[in-house]
Parts: C-alpha cells; structure tokens; sequence
C-alpha cells in the first residue's frame, strides 16, 4: 500500500468516526434538551476537552501557522500566551453562576440567558441576531480552512473540498446536535494534542533545533523576535485585547458551562482546557518560525499565508506523517464548526422564533434544519468572500466579544445592568463589525497601520453597555438581578451573589415553580 492510498484511508476512517459518533448521539436525542445542551450531563473531563477544542480551531492553528510565520513572534502573544488566562477567567467568573442559572431557569442557549437576565424582548432578539450572524462569521473561516485540508487529503479541488467538508460536519451534527459535538471535540482534542507534539518536534529538527532557528531569525531581522516587530506595538495589542477578552465570550465556551452535570466538575477544567489549548499553540509556533527559517536560508519560496501550514507538511515530512498531521488539522477545524452549527440553529430556530413569539412544534426538526441553513450560508460566504482565514476568523470572534462581554460577562455581576444597554451595545457591535468587514471586503478599504477592527468593536460593545446602564438604570432592573440568585441576595443585597455560595445553590435549591422569567419564557414559541 503506498503512501497516498494509506493517507486516504486515514482521512476516510477519521470522518466515517465522526460520523459514527453522530449517529450514537442520535440515538439519544428525545428533545431540545439533548440537542442543544446534551442533556445538562457532562462531566469536567469531557466538557473540558470539549470546550479547548471547540476554541482551537482552523482560525488557530492553520491562520495562526501563517501569520507567525509572516508576522513574527509576536502574533502569538495572544494566541499561545494569553489565550489559556482567558480560559481560567471565563471558568472562574462564569462557570458557577452560569451553571446556576442554567438549571434554574431551563436555560439552553445564549439569548437564554439574556432573556432571563433582562426580560427585554429587544435585547433577547438583537441577541438571537447576533449569535446566528457570528456563528456563520465564525463558521466561514472553519469552512475555507476545511477545504484547504480537505483537498490536499483527498486530492481533489479547493470548491469540491469545501462541499465535502461542510457535508461532513453537517451530517454528525444535525443527527446528534451538541452531543455529538462535545464527543467528536474530545476525540479531536486529543488528536490535536498528539499532532502538535510531534510536530513541533519535527518543526524543530528540520532547521537545527530551537537555537539554530533562533540564530537564523535573529541573523536576519531582530524585529520578527520582538513585540513591536513585524506588526506595530499598537497592532499586536489590540489583537491581544481581542483575543483574551473575546475568549472569555466565545459562546462555544460559555455553552458549554450550561451543560455540566454538578458545579464539582469546574474544579479542574480550567486547568485541563489551558493545558490541551497552550500545548496545541505549539504547532503555529514550530512550524511558523520553522517556515520563516526556511525561507530565509532559501531552502523553500514563501507560501500564502494559509498555506503555510501544508507547505511544511509537504516539504518536511513524510506522506504519512503530513496525512495524519493533516487529518489532525481537519480535527481541530471540525470541532470548532460543529458547535458553532448547533449554537447558530439554536439562535436561528429556537431563540429568534421566541423573541419574534412565533410558535413552533417539532423543534428537534426544526433545529436540524436550521443547522443545515447555518452550513449553507457559511458555505456560500466561504466560497466567495476572499479573506485569509485569520482575518474570517477575527470577524465572528469579535461579533460574538462585542455583543456577549457587556450583557453577558458583566451583566451576571452587575445589578444596574440594563435591558436597554444590552440591546444598544448588540447593535452597535454588529454595526461597526460588519461595517468593518463590508468596508475592507467590497469597498477597498485599507485600515491604517496600526488599526485592528476586532478590538474596537469589542471594546466598543463594552463602553456602550457600562455609559448606557448607568444612563437607564432603575430600581426594577435591580429586582431582575436579584431573581437570578434570590436566596443568596436575601442576605447581600449590596452586591452580586458569594462565589461560594452559587455552586452550593446549583444543586440545593430547587427551581421555583414560576417566576416572572419563566412567565416571560412561557410566552413564547416554546
């Protein structure tokens, strides 16, 4: 068996187990519930793997690989470095309280927890907007990403790929929802690992080791080893805002908190999930500064950007080892796009039919379907939209940091936290996005040096919320804050709830019969 056949077989057995694993989930899908928060079952392990993985994605590894490569080191400095602190930050400030809300009021998605947060028709609509338009922001760079690997696999061309890709996917997920997402994301998470490792250990051997490369970098140009290199100081900080603060809102993260079992399991996933994320940066490091290396010695001419990554492959490894490696790459994008497949038709199908009080019947049926728009769409964008991946990427992260930081992030401490502000800070992340995006793509526009998009808008989403909570904050929009923790704010009414106290409360109270959340949930479509 030669090397090209043994490298189809492996990209063959790797999707035919994705899509086993999707057709197991089905068989446990009895409602929504499964569907959209596997059933509120999973252990720390599973949901940390999940959840790292989910993260990691082709915007990671194969738009970082090239940008390291272009930009220097430091273009990781958010990516490798940061990246696990938002990891803690988001399980230490999220993951109790949300999981406390979650089993109180039947909240599954996002826009549910806003919808109970606030009680703002507006606010959980602009919500439910905003997640179906991230999600396929975020999706299209996944899909483009899935057709560079895909094609290189299975040898066939770049729009073929795409459609394999996205079919794939599409198929495990509409069949087993999230449930079928975190198990494929565990299984890809590990892969991932492995693959990184040997790599970069590859990466390493092939120009002489850490000193030798260094020695050929620095021999060069100093400025691709320091922060203010390649890119602008001012660049690569505000990349780095995006990056941490957009990570502790990515909702395949915060998802997934509202999926846990018992809040005992948040003990160690933070540590787990900065571990397997930090250990798979090592793959845009090595063969970033590996490819640069090589370049710079001559020994190969540069790459596009996005294909940095299979340039490597091909030129400094075996066909066996770059087809597992490749297949590795096809993993990490797959589980990012399975749970933003599912997170945007639950937003699409569920979220935006009840804030608009459309009612729907068969809803497992309908979020499968949606699923499906959700792929179309991204499809479509992915095929005609001409950006590097990194670029894709960056447009859905900061969608999803703008429109979540401000209502979600701060809203779950804040009790001046308003409807009104939630809403107007949406917006206004959605606006300046796509604007950003419209602007660059069809209207030729080039940003200033020192410009970066994704960290304005998040920022921007977060001082538009702060300024317009202190502007229409009421006596009412506190009562609505307390009724998120009402048992732990009878006995501090000062301020949000004691850390402590809210893993305590997610198993012992029980869930009140009614609420003036649940009465407004009860309106709508479900």
């Amino acid at each position: 068996m030669d090397a090209q056949t043994i490298i189809l077989v492996v990209a063959i057995a790797y999707l035919g187990l994705m899509l086993a694993i999707g057709f197991w989930a089905n068989t446990k899908m009895k409602s929504s519930k499964e569907f959209l928060v596997a059933g509120q079952s999973l252990g720390f392990f599973v949901m940390a793997m999940a959840s790292f993985s989910s993260i990691q994605s082709g915007w990671g590894m194969v738009g970082a690989t090239g940008t390291t490569s272009a930009w220097g080191l430091a273009a990781l400095v958010g990516t490798a470095l940061l990246a696990p602190l938002g990891f803690a930050l988001a399980w230490f400030l999220l993951g109790g309280r949300l999981r406390l809300i979650a089993h109180r009021h039947e909240v599954y998605s996002i826009p549910d927890i806003v919808r109970v947060r606030y009680e703002s028709k507006s606010a959980h609509l602009w919500m439910s907007i905003a997640m179906i338009l991230g999600a396929i922001g975020y999706m299209t760079a996944q899909i483009v990403a899935a057709g560079v690997i895909t094609s290189l696999l299975l040898g066939i061309p770049f729009a073929a790929a795409t459609w394999v890709g996205a079919v794939v996917v599409a198929i495990y997920t509409m069949a087993g929802g999230m449930l079928a997402a975190v198990w494929t994301d565990l299984v890809q998470g590990i892969i991932m690992i492995a693959m990184s490792i040997v790599i970069f250990g590859i990466a390493m051997a092939s120009g002489g080791g850490w000193t030798g490369i260094m020695g050929t970098l620095a021999g060069e140009d100093m400025a691709f080893l320091s922060l203010d290199g390649v890119k602008p100081v001012v660049w690569i900080i505000a990349n780095t805002i995006m990056i941490v603060l957009g990570m502790v809102a990515q909702p395949q993260l915060i998802h997934k908190f509202l999926m846990l079992k018992s809040p005992k399991e948040l003990k160690w996933g933070a540590t787990v999930a900065g571990l397997g994320y930090a250990t798979t940066t090592l793959f845009s490091l090595g063969v970033g500064v590996a490819m640069r290396a090589a370049i710079i010695d001559g020994r190969l001419a540069e790459p596009d950007l996005d294909s940095t990554a299979t340039s490597f492959l091909s030129n400094f490894t075996n066909p066996i080892v770059a087809g597992l490696a490749l297949t590795a790459l096809l993993a990490a994008i797959m589980s990012s796009a399975s749970s933003f497949i599912t997170i945007g038709a639950s937003a699409l199908m569920r979220d935006l039919t009840s804030a608009l009080r459309i009612a729907v019947r068969r809803d497992l049926l309908w979020n499968r379907l949606a699923s499906l728009v959700i792929v179309g769409a991204s499809l479509f964008i992915g095929l005609y939209l001409d950006q590097i991946i990194y670029l894709l990427g960056a447009i859905g992260w900061a969608a999803f940091g703008a429109a979540i930081f401000g209502p979600i992030i701060l809203g779950i401490y804040w009790r001046r936290g308003t409807g009104v502000a939630a809403t107007i800070s949406i917006i206004s992340g959605l606006v300046l996005n796509v604007g950003f995006t419209l602007l660059t793509s069809q209207a030729g526009w080039v940003p200033p040096e020192n410009f970066f998009s994704g960290a304005v808008v998040i920022v921007a989403g977060i001082l538009v919320y702060i300024a317009l909570s202190y502007a229409t904050s009421s006596e009412a929009d506190k009562r609505r804050f307390d009724e998120l923790y009402p048992l732990v704010l009878a006995q501090n009414t000062t301020g949000a709830p004691d850390d402590r106290n809210v893993a305590v409360l997610a198993e012992e109270v029980p869930r009140p019969p009614s609420s003036r959340a649940n009465k407004f949930a009860s309106e709508g479509a479900e």
